[in-house]
């Protein structure tokens, strides 16, 4: 229920209740005066009564009293009875009762017993006969001349009082509707003027406010108490905006000051992370490089004290292998020795190759020919087992590299790509100038390169082959012969699609600085 509702039900029950109140204290006292008029009028009628019945001689008669007493009704509209008893002084003696009744032909004469019991009884008969319409005057004593005394009753009619009651209560009603209407109206319009709309305007502007409108204010319209409210009301608000400004510009420097923190934390830890990475690269190069140099004393050892007996071995078993009478099964043999003999060779070739100093020799080179040879090289080798696909995409004339090193780049992936084939798959090298370098990329559709294994895919003695296959120097000899010829060399893989080795060189065999640990770029997959 709003506050208006509330305002003209308490005006509407605050205006009936002091009207009815006020109608009914008309009614009464208007009932009450002119009642006490009209019992003024009748007592002076009764006394003018008494009066002339006093005023008779002592030998009066019965008949002469009832005359004075029926003429007196007569003249008198507003008496409804008279009622005279008459009795000795002896207590002994007879009473009379003369009455006379409006309406009446005659009066009535009563004799009665002696004693004063029965006037007390005929004049409460008169008194239980009057009703809203009349009233009862007396018992006034009547001292009669003589031996007789009187006792006087008049039943005085009240109708010409009820009428103007009547009619003055129908007015009072009009009066007090019409009243009370006319009051209705100026109370309700007064205090919805003055009170409601104001209160109404106020709380308009809380709910604003409760929205989030700092800035709504109340117009100040009076110095009553809703006007000292209102300027309550607005100072409330002043402070509550200067605050929630204070509080707003102190939350912009706080954004802008975390916002800045942030930012210097973002490249704070970017740059911690690069060097993290760097340090991750330098530490793998230290492993690499200590373990290259406990491999160089190895290998240097093995190259002196197997070299020699692994040369003679050799040549005797290519000595056995030229007689023509050997059996199948020994020939079978002598070869699959023989092959073991060269690969125990290899190994100790790359052994040697990973521990020695690189110093290129850059001379103009021609990468057609260096490509074509390493393919050559690769099928002798393979027995022609899988199909190298070689695509050269122009000839650069001032290439300029160490040839030596190129070819044997090429040869290692080639045979590490030949390795991770399939028979149905293939093995695809080719090659293209890129402005100031050329790109040399040896493609496969083996296996792939698990993630986890490509990261360390160019770490030594790190490989993906199975036991006995490999010795994990491949790939790392080829970047440290990369980076010799001042280049960079790539993987991109994905697993069950084969794997992509880049290497870039620079056209003119500028000298470049090693960069090839941190450039690996995988989808996943190829072999090693």
């Amino acid at each position: 229920m709003g506050i208006r509702t509330k305002v003209w039900l308490l005006v509407v029950v605050s205006v009936v209740a002091t009207a009815g109140a006020s109608l009914w204290l008309l009614r009464y006292g208007v009932r009450v005066e002119l009642k006490r008029q009209s019992v003024a009028t009748g007592q002076e009628v009764a006394n003018d009564l008494v009066a002339s019945l006093q005023a008779l001689s002592a030998d009066v008669e019965d008949r002469d009293l009832a005359i004075v007493v029926y003429g007196f009704l007569q003249r008198h509209a507003r008496i409804q009875r008279v009622q005279l008893l008459v009795e000795r002084e002896a207590p002994t003696s007879p009473s009379l009762r003369i009455g006379a009744t409006r309406g009446a032909e005659k009066p009535e004469v009563t004799p009665l017993g002696p004693g004063p019991a029965f006037r007390e009884t005929e004049h409460e008969y008169v008194k239980q006969e009057t009703g809203e319409d009349s009233t009862t005057i007396g018992p006034l004593p009547v001292d009669l001349k003589g031996p007789w005394r009187g006792s006087l009753t008049v039943q005085w009619v009240l109708t010409p009082e009820q009428a103007v009651i009547r009619i003055t209560e129908q007015w009072s009603r009009r009066a007090a509707g019409a009243n009370l209407v006319l009051v209705l109206v100026l109370m309700g319009f007064i205090t919805d003027r003055v009170v409601v709309r104001r209160l109404e305007g106020l709380a308009r502007a809380m709910r604003d406010v409760e929205g989030g409108d700092l800035e709504r204010r109340v117009p100040v319209d009076g110095r009553d108490e809703v006007g000292r409210l209102a300027e309550g009301f607005n100072r409330m608000l002043d402070q509550l905006s200067a605050a929630d400004r204070e509080i707003r510009a102190f939350s912009e420097r706080l954004a802008l000051e975390i916002r800045a923190a942030t930012q210097d934390l973002s490249k704070k830890n970017l740059a911690l992370a690069q060097l993290n990475r760097l340090l991750n690269d330098l530490r793998q190069d230290h492993a690499a490089k200590v373990r290259l140099a406990a491999l160089g004393q190895l290998a240097a050892q093995l190259a002196h004290e197997i070299g020699t007996p692994l040369s003679s071995v050799s040549g005797h078993l290519q000595l056995a292998l030229l007689q023509r009478d050997l059996a199948p099964a020994l020939r079978d043999r002598l070869e699959v020795a023989s092959k073991e003999i060269a690969r125990i060779g290899r190994i100790v070739r790359d052994y040697l190759d990973s521990t020695r100093s690189l110093e290129p020799d850059h001379k103009p080179t021609s990468l057609g020919q260096v490509l074509t040879e390493a393919v050559d090289v690769t099928r002798s080798v393979d027995g022609g087992r899988r199909a190298v696909e070689l695509r050269l995409e122009g000839d650069p004339p001032d290439f300029v590299t160490d040839p030596g090193l190129l070819r044997q780049i090429v040869i290692n992936l080639l045979t590490n790509a030949i390795d991770a084939v399939e028979r149905a798959g293939g093995v695809v090298l080719s090659s293209v100038t890129e402005g100031e370098d050329v790109l040399i990329t040896v493609s496969d559709t083996g296996a792939g390169i698990a993630p986890e294994d490509l990261r360390r895919i160019f770490e030594p003695f790190y490989t993906t082959k199975g036991r006995g296959k490999g010795t994990g120097l491949g790939l790392a000899i080829c970047r440290e012969l990369v980076a010799a010829l001042g280049g960079s060399i790539t993987v991109e893989s994905e697993p069950g699609r084969g794997s992509t080795f880049a290497v870039r060189l620079p056209r003119r065999g500028q000298s470049r600085p090693e960069g090839n640990e941190g450039q690996r770029r995988a989808s996943a997959g190829g072999a090693a």
